[in-house]
């Protein structure tokens, strides 16, 4: 997984976790991240934080999974 390296991760965590928008999103990629527009943007909600995996495999799906779905409709998203 992407971790970025910034001076100040915690203000720079809260201000992600506050962005409502995808455009408030890219706008705090671009400008706390320095990172150019993503071209897909997954969002997963519910408790993801406090979710434990039973399996190493359980996992392993879960990201196949985001990855499958990122690849084969981003390039159809782009606005």
């Amino acid at each position: 997984p992407f971790t970025p390296v910034i001076n100040d991760t915690v203000s720079q965590e809260n201000k992600a976790l506050t962005a409502k928008t995808a455009e408030e999103i890219v706008k705090f990629m671009r400008e706390g991240w320095k990172l150019r527009s993503p071209q897909l943007i997954i969002s997963v909600t519910g408790g993801a934080q406090l979710f434990e995996w039973t399996s190493p495999s359980m996992e392993n799906a879960f990201q196949k999974g985001l990855t499958s779905a990122a690849v084969t409709t981003g390039d159809n998203n782009i606005h």
